[in-house]
């Protein structure tokens, strides 16, 4: 037991030194963010100091930060794979400086996750004004992997099935990205607690609760998606990623009252990431009823 209580003191610390010394100064900053960026799978790690800057010092010390940040994107951008770009800046680190921008000036993770469920639908809309058969794309990307795989492996890909998941493969895209970006932004805020403010992340991301006006735009987007309209489908993702994410916090605030063990929580997210359509169904549900009847407050009561 003492040995795990090291290896975690041990890994704090690290992060503590780590933390410490991109906070020191620009120059610290900048160079940290660019190594991170130019490191394979480790790109991640320069939003979160993007993330981390802006919350501490403001927005534009976190600009200049980010703009040295994506100049790798650009020189890539500019040899000709302009996607990169794309991707890079506006699916990753713009993304993640205007979500931490979001949560410094309010200090309210519910805003954090209304602005992200609103730039996704902005970047749904986008998607479909840009590409405006982009089932039809995603419908032959599927094809050409299913037969791939059949050609390979000798493997038959059920292609309806493929086809049924192109109506929502960009939502799932775009809530993808969101939820990368909001981990990053939690990470950040955590590094700012452990510098600055000790214990304020998790008070904070069990109080999450969304209000009547997201579930009204569920309500309406599941009943366009219902009704087969093609952006709603799309859209049905992203919608649904901010109140699996509000689900979360309710459970975590329950399971707090309750005095749940950490065994059991871990279970919780085994049987999460085993099976999720369910698990995220029950969340989106427990999210709804958090925000109508405000769950924690009446348990709170009870409690007393």
């Amino acid at each position: 037991m003492s040995g795990n209580t090291d290896k975690d003191s041990n890994a704090m610390g690290i992060l503590h030194r780590f933390a410490s010394y991109v906070m020191r100064g620009r120059r610290q900053t900048v160079i940290v963010g660019l190594l991170f960026t130019i490191l394979p799978l480790f790109g991640w790690v320069s939003n979160v100091i993007v993330a981390l800057v802006t919350l501490r010092k403001g927005a534009k010390e976190g600009a200049i930060v980010l703009l040295w940040i994506i100049l790798p994107a650009v020189v890539v951008a500019s040899l000709g794979n302009r996607l990169i770009i794309l991707y890079g800046i506006i699916g990753g680190s713009l993304f993640t400086y205007v979500l931490a921008l979001v949560l410094r000036q309010t200090q309210s993770w519910k805003a954090v996750l209304t602005t992200s469920l609103l730039l996704g639908l902005l970047a749904v809309l986008l998607v479909h004004l840009w590409i405006p058969n982009i089932t039809e794309v995603w419908v032959n990307q599927f094809d050409h992997y299913a037969l791939l795989v059949k050609n390979q492996f000798n493997v038959t890909v059920n292609t309806a099935h493929l086809d049924f998941f192109a109506k929502f493969a960009t939502g799932f895209q775009v809530a993808f990205i969101s939820l990368s970006v909001l981990i990053n932004l939690i990470l950040a805020r955590g590094l700012q607690s452990m510098l600055y403010n000790p214990g304020q992340l998790r008070p904070e991301l069990k109080s999450v609760r969304l209000s009547l006006c997201e579930v009204l735009i569920l309500l309406v987007i599941g009943v366009l998606s219902f009704l087969g309209i093609v952006m709603a489908q799309d859209a049905l993702p992203v919608v649904g990623l901010i109140f699996v994410l509000a689900g979360l916090s309710v459970i975590h605030a329950l399971a707090d009252l309750r005095n749940v063990a950490n065994k059991w929580i871990f279970l919780f997210y085994v049987l999460l990431a085993v099976f999720f359509p369910y698990v995220a169904a029950t969340l989106i549900i427990f999210a709804i009823i958090d925000s109508l009847l405000n769950l924690r407050s009446r348990l709170n009561r009870v409690n007393k």
